[in-house]
């Protein structure tokens, strides 16, 4: 048993070590990269995880505007996935293999209805924030924001995304579940993800989490007779974006001055969590990876540069999310220790066939698996992560903590710029003192 798992780990080893894709041009799967069948898993749980995170996207939006079309959710979740797969598969398998495909920026979902209530136009929101992103990515901005955020900060920002994004999507449970007297499953699905959550990190298994969470509760909507409805049919994403404004969005598009100033706080706001999320997702790479993996990591401006294009794309065709790293795609990378190529060639697959097909949309926006999705797959690793970072560097507690605090009663922002403040403070204390006894 302990050899072929030695030869495996080897192999591994030796996949990431050797991992020299070439820039902006075509790289071939199979010759400039391996194809492993760990590869696999990370592009399903990707998908699953970026149908659920559009999905919450899409219905924040929803109940923050009182959007009445039925199709709104799931015709928006199948445009998503269509357009970042197929930049999945161009940019991330192709072109630039050390690119990290465009996904979701998930930290922000709990701030949709902020944003609705503030009279936020999201097309005039999604430009803004794409024109900022590629300027910062060309002048290099975003390495400097991540070279000052130190393991304080970035343990608190885990543990401030990840609990937020826990307690926002128990709330969108427990709303589904009162509404249809659905307890008992709910219940289920919690219990059971615990206890899977526990057995996985046992057997070394934890990058089943998404998909294995996803088929339990399906089968457990089935033993409750409370099954996904499946009206969502076969066909291609609608493209028009006119008739995404106009008719499905009913907002028009924007057209006054208020329309480009009232997104401005939020844009800034997620220019913040754009590196921190990317602090979170590398965090996570790096302890997983280990010194052989160096080649492997995403490169941050250029993928960066990829995200805030894609934020062009997706909002002026009609997208409701906003871009970020593709998380659920990256995390579970991380995991099986496996390169971008392959996996992204698999994930842009399975995206575009998810799309096509389209009642795996309506599988995956089901409440009962979408919220326990995002709370074990996405934002409990966050979370874990944090705690960890804390574990090992002891002095990075009351920067963690103030960000944290400071976040969850105010705003990230907040948290992130107060996190900075006190671990500077601390490096000037540490500095003076070592002076004084040197």
């Amino acid at each position: 048993m302990g050899k072929p798992e030695h030869l495996s780990n080897q192999r591994l080893e030796q996949d990431l070590a050797q991992y020299q894709t070439r820039a902006w041009h075509w790289n071939r799967p199979g010759k400039d990269y391996t194809i492993r069948p760990e590869d696999l898993v990370p592009a399903l749980s990707g998908v699953i995880g970026k149908i659920a995170l559009v999905a919450a996207f899409a219905v924040a939006w929803q109940k923050g505007l009182g959007i009445v079309d039925p199709t709104f959710v799931t015709e928006n979740v199948r445009l998503e996935l269509f357009v970042a797969s197929i930049l999945a598969i161009l940019f991330s398998a192709f072109l630039h293999p050390r690119l990290g495909p465009p996904g979701t920026l998930a930290p922000l979902i709990p701030l949709v209805p902020a944003m609705a209530a503030a009279g936020v136009h999201p097309l005039a929101f999604g430009v803004l924030l794409g024109a900022a992103g590629i300027a910062l990515a060309v002048s290099g901005s975003f390495s400097r924001i991540m070279t000052l955020t130190g393991p304080g900060t970035r343990s608190g920002i885990l543990l401030l995304f990840g609990l937020m994004g826990i307690a926002s999507s128990l709330r969108s449970l427990w709303t589904w579940t009162q509404a249809n007297s659905a307890l008992p499953a709910a219940g289920a699905i919690l219990s059971l993800g615990i206890v899977l959550i526990i057995a996985l990190q046992r057997f070394k298994m934890r990058w089943l989490v998404i998909p294995s969470l996803a088929t339990l509760a399906l089968l457990l909507a089935l033993m409750f007779r409370i099954p996904p409805q499946l009206e969502t049919g076969p066909g291609l994403p609608l493209l028009n974006p006119g008739q995404w404004w106009l008719e499905k969005w009913g907002l028009g598009w924007p057209g006054s001055v208020a329309d480009f100033v009232k997104p401005i706080p939020f844009v800034l706001l997620a220019i913040v969590m754009w590196p921190t999320d990317a602090l979170a997702i590398q965090t996570i790479l790096d302890h997983n990876y280990g010194p052989a993996g160096k080649r492997a990591t995403f490169l941050l401006n250029p993928t960066y540069f990829l995200v805030s294009v894609r934020n062009i794309i997706g909002v002026l065709l009609g997208g409701a999310q906003t871009a970020a790293i593709w998380r659920s795609f990256m995390i579970p990378l991380g995991v099986v220790r496996r390169p971008i190529g392959a996996s992204a060639l698999f994930l842009g697959l399975f995206g575009l066939l998810a799309s096509f097909l389209g009642f795996p949309l309506d599988w995956a926006v089901f409440p009962l698996l979408l919220w326990p999705v995002l709370i074990f797959g996405v934002y409990l690793p966050m979370v874990e992560n944090g705690i960890q970072t804390l574990g090992v560097n002891k002095r990075a507690i009351p920067a963690a903590l103030a960000c944290l605090v400071t976040g969850w009663m105010f705003q990230p922002v907040v948290g992130w710029l107060l996190g900075l403040v006190i671990e500077k403070l601390q490096l000037i204390f540490i500095q003076r003192h070592s002076k004084q006894h040197g």
